[in-house]
């Protein structure tokens, strides 16, 4: 074998030595690129984890209903039986007022007087003047009686007895005229004193001495002393079912009393298309004129549904309402969506219309914290009222 052909053969045993040498390497370094995985997702693989605990949710039990009866309130205001302004039916200058404003007077007490100075001279005139009349009668008598005597002796003519006669006639037509001017005089006299028409509070003072009130000027404003009533306007359909003699709730400055339903206005106010109502306010509520008071009434709608708390509604698609009912599975209670309509609100509940039947069971509290087909654990909650 020659030199050439042995370097031959050495260098193919090189070249294969080399290859599987390579072919080795790069299978342990494969080897080890694949156990290096195999660890590192062994090592980040999620352990196994327990089930997550069920929400715990309020529920009540669905009681349907005929109807409910809900509370209403009108708006009315206190005022006097009667209200008065008084005035002189008399011009002239006021000497006295003797009344204050807030005064509780009695029937018939003075509450102001007019100057009569020029009234005393004239009615003392006319005093006189009937005087002198009567004298002009008392003369006209006694010379007919004397002519009455001497006629039916001879003495004296007809003529003259008729001419005694006449003159009686005219003093005594005098005396009446003068009594008449007399007591014209005592009318206007009684005008120039105020008194009040009935036992009253004294509003409103228009006007203070030494003031020239005019025919007819308001001086005093009173107000009838007997109980008050109240105005209350209520829809005509209301309004209908009420009668007089009728007893209603009435709130008067926070607290509730009760009165008669003193009457009722048989038209229409045409500002607010209701009917007033008069209420007889009891002596014992000392209320204010002018003051707020409201009227109660409870009022009946005969419809089939169910009252629940506000806190259960939900609110669904195209604004509707909704509730989370529940419902009973093997694996156990799942939630449920249920379309339902308010009818009726008082504040803290509402009275719903639906498709739910009695007994079954709603999300009483925050029903936006669960899902529906979530499973929940329920807790029975107090029922509603």
């Amino acid at each position: 074998m020659t030199n050439r052909a042995i370097s031959g053969i050495r260098k193919a045993l090189r070249r294969g030595a080399t290859l599987v040498l390579t072919v080795a390497f790069l299978g342990l370094a494969g080897a080890a690129v694949l156990g290096g995985h195999t660890f590192l997702s062994a090592a980040s693989a999620p352990e196994p984890r327990a089930a997550a605990p069920r929400t715990t949710v309020r529920v009540i039990e669905v009681d349907l209903a005929d109807g409910y009866t809900f509370t209403r309130r009108f708006t009315g205001q206190v005022e006097a039986v009667a209200r008065i302004e008084l005035g002189f039916e008399l011009g002239g200058r006021i000497t006295e007022l003797l009344v204050e404003e807030g005064d509780a007077v009695v029937a018939g007490a003075i509450l102001a007087r007019l100057d009569t100075s020029s009234l005393i001279p004239e009615r003392a005139a006319l005093e006189a003047e009937l005087a002198a009349l009567k004298a002009d009668a008392d003369l006209a008598r006694l010379t007919l009686a004397r002519n009455d005597a001497l006629t039916e002796r001879g003495f004296r003519s007809v003529a003259a007895q008729d001419d005694a006669r006449l003159a009686l006639v005219r003093a005594e037509a005098g005396m009446a005229a003068t009594r008449a001017r007399i007591a014209g005089v005592d009318v206007q006299l009684d005008k120039s004193v105020l008194t009040a028409p009935f036992a009253a509070r004294i509003g409103a003072r228009m006007a203070d001495p030494g003031q020239t009130a005019a025919v007819g000027q308001t001086v005093l404003v009173l107000f009838n002393a007997a109980p008050m009533r109240a105005r209350v306007g209520v829809p005509p359909d209301l309004a209908a079912l009420l009668s007089v003699g009728d007893t209603a709730a009435v709130d008067i400055g926070g607290r509730v009393e009760t009165s008669t339903i003193r009457q009722i206005r048989p038209d229409l106010d045409p500002s607010t298309r209701s009917r007033s109502i008069m209420l007889s306010l009891p002596a014992n509520a000392a209320p204010v004129l002018g003051d707020t008071v409201a009227l109660i009434l409870e009022q009946s709608i005969a419809t089939t549904g169910f009252w629940a708390p506000l806190s259960a509604l939900r609110e669904g698609a195209r604004g509707s309402w909704a509730v989370m009912a529940l419902e009973a599975t093997a694996q156990g209670d799942r939630i449920l969506p249920a379309a339902v309509e308010v009818i009726h609100t008082d504040g803290a509940r509402v009275f719903l219309r639906g498709d739910l039947p009695p007994g079954a069971r709603i999300v009483a509290e925050a029903p936006d914290r669960v899902a529906p087909g979530q499973f929940v654990l329920a807790q029975l909650a107090a029922a509603q009222e």
